[in-house]
């Protein structure tokens, strides 16, 4: 069962000036080898919408969301941050209800969450739900463009958000 946060007028205001900060920060950053132009929006909207996410959960996890933003040459002493609290990972989808699950987050305590920023304003967001990141490797399928390395979880697996209790 999915929640609907609304956002407050300055929620969206930050969440969005973050989102926009991360996309000047990436201006001269190639995209990772599997990603496919034509099926993705352009990188603003994108970046503004996971911000929104991040905030959204923050707010229904009751957990402190610290908006950062680094350089793109900083990413990699960044990379392992979480991006709510300090071990929830936020992944929004787009076209589908099934969130990318990355191997290279396992064995690290994360706790997935699933978000849908509503569309075209992003001015709420639809929390799909949340599992535990170990957990969703497991029963999700290989992806078919990094079977290695990303699996595609079915929304079917997660956890209503009203039922998260923090560790």
């Amino acid at each position: 069962m999915s929640i609907n946060i609304e956002l407050e007028s300055w929620e969206y205001e930050w969440a969005s000036a973050v989102g926009i900060g991360r996309f000047i920060q990436n201006w001269d950053k190639d995209d990772a080898p599997h990603y496919d132009r034509n099926r993705m929006e352009d990188d603003r909207t994108a970046q503004v919408a996971a911000a929104i996410g991040e905030l959204a959960v923050a707010r229904v996890t009751n957990q402190y969301w610290g908006g950062h933003v680094w350089p793109g040459n900083r990413h990699a002493e960044n990379r392992n941050r979480a991006d709510v609290g300090h071990n929830i990972e936020v992944r929004r989808v787009r076209t589908t209800n099934n969130a990318a699950v990355r191997r290279r987050q396992l064995n690290k305590g994360l706790v997935l969450f699933v978000v849908r920023p509503v569309v075209p304003e992003f001015r709420s967001c639809e929390i799909l739900g949340w599992i535990d990141h170990d957990e969703a490797w497991e029963v999700a399928e290989p992806s078919g463009y990094d079977s290695k390395n990303t699996r595609v979880l079915d929304e079917s697996f997660l956890h209503s958000a009203t039922n998260y209790v923090r560790p």
